[in-house]
């Protein structure tokens, strides 16, 4: 049986090497772009152009192999990076033989047109997404993202600002159209690049930034008045700093976040690790709406909040490596259970205790699996009799951690 055979077709018009022309000779289908379809060579393949039901024609095209069919696919650009390869990839099973051929990507043309060394470059796609995680690509040194529609280079460029308005006199290259007739390089800071136009086919460039006070700050213990919330209910910056310090958070796995409130837990364990998928599990509908508010204020695309009751809501989650658990009132106990039983062998649970009932109940939960108690005290300065000032203490807050064998 053949295998489907999938070419990257790089940048500009279509350039039938000799091994393409070899695997059309042999073709019964061929799929690709209308586009790239017509660029193509004459061939007797039946021709199926890939519109916006991609997904479907990639089910399709592996059927077809699977009956012994003789399939070709052309994509435009990289196949494997946010392409039709990766979709093919993801939809085939063991017994699927893919075969990939690569071209130069867009990437690569950009680095070797401005005679630049990428191998410090992190590469984001801004392709058909409103997902864009600013957050991680704003702190990297030479971040490199593929534009489309509606997000030009150039309208990227105003969205970097948005985010972040320091970044604005960031020096930045917008490339367009690269091989092609149309091809045209941009260079200039994010803000003059904001106020251009340019084409789908895009990229934004954004290069290392040594300037005092323009790079993005950790989002760790931020202050509260960077979170929307509700009643003024936060966790205090300090207690959220050693909180997300006794999760240990891995580098990728899943977090729960259980009784999210403002999100601001979870929000933060996501943007210091842009490979973790954090879950936020809130109560009450009404604070929906604002934790998204926070995760895109964030740049957040790691994060998913839900609204349901624990523990009965925490079954359609997946399996946590780690999980914080904030009050939980009446059914604190159960809770406990459920998300301890949930956990990942090795993983770990952070509880907090601000009354004495759940502290008291914290205490003498599970011993075996408890791995430590904290008392945290934080007294803030504040100000007293007009001119003076003073340490104010706020409530004291105990943290349990316990981890599953």
């Amino acid at each position: 049986m053949p295998p489907l055979t999938v070419f990257s077709c790089g940048i500009g018009p279509l350039h039938p090497s000799p091994a393409l022309l070899g695997k059309l000779a042999e073709a019964q289908s061929l799929y690709a772009s209308a586009a790239l379809l017509k660029e193509c060579p004459p061939c007797n393949a039946r021709r199926i152009p890939i519109g916006r039901n991609a997904r479907e024609q990639a089910r399709e095209a592996l059927e077809e192999a699977r009956q012994g069919g003789n399939v070709v696919v052309l994509a435009s650009g990289d196949a494997l990076f946010h392409g039709m390869g990766g979709t093919l990839q993801s939809l085939a099973c063991d017994k699927d033989r893919l075969e990939f051929i690569p071209a130069p990507t867009a990437f690569q043309a950009l680095f070797h047109r401005l005679g630049m060394p990428w191998d410090r470059a992190r590469c984001f796609s801004a392709h058909s997404t409103e997902d864009i995680p600013w957050g991680d690509i704003l702190a990297q040194p030479l971040p490199v993202l593929y534009g489309g529609h509606p997000f030009t280079a150039c309208r990227l460029a105003g969205e970097a600002i948005q985010f972040h308005p320091p970044a604005a006199q960031r020096s930045a290259v917008a490339a367009e159209c690269l091989g092609t007739p149309g091809e045209r390089i941009l260079k200039g800071t994010l803000a003059e690049l904001a106020r251009e136009e340019c084409a789908p086919t895009s990229m934004l460039l954004l290069l290392p930034d040594e300037r005092s006070g323009a790079a993005p700050i950790l989002p760790l213990g931020l202050t509260a008045d960077f979170y929307e919330k509700e009643n003024n209910l936060i966790t205090a910056e300090e207690v959220r700093a050693v909180i997300l310090s006794k999760l240990r958070l891995p580098a990728w796995g899943v977090l729960w976040d259980v009784g999210a409130g403002s999100g601001s837990i979870g929000l933060e364990a996501a943007a210091l690790r842009p490979g973790l998928s954090v879950y936020g599990l809130e109560r009450q509908e009404s604070r929906l709406e604002l934790i998204r508010r926070n995760c895109r204020k964030l740049g957040c695309v790691n994060y998913a909040c839900m609204q349901g009751e624990a523990p009965e809501a925490l079954a359609a989650l997946p399996a946590p490596d780690r999980v914080f658990l904030g009050g939980g009132g009446a059914a604190l106990e159960s809770i406990l259970q459920a998300c301890f039983d949930a956990l990942n062998p090795g993983g770990l649970l952070v509880a907090s205790a601000v009354t004495t009932e759940s502290e008291h109940l914290l205490y003498g939960w599970n011993a075996a699996a408890r791995t430590g108690m904290f008392s945290l005290d934080i007294a803030s300065e504040s100000p007293i009799a007009g001119t003076y000032h003073h340490l104010r203490h706020g409530n004291r807050i105990t943290l349990f951690t316990y981890s599953r064998a």
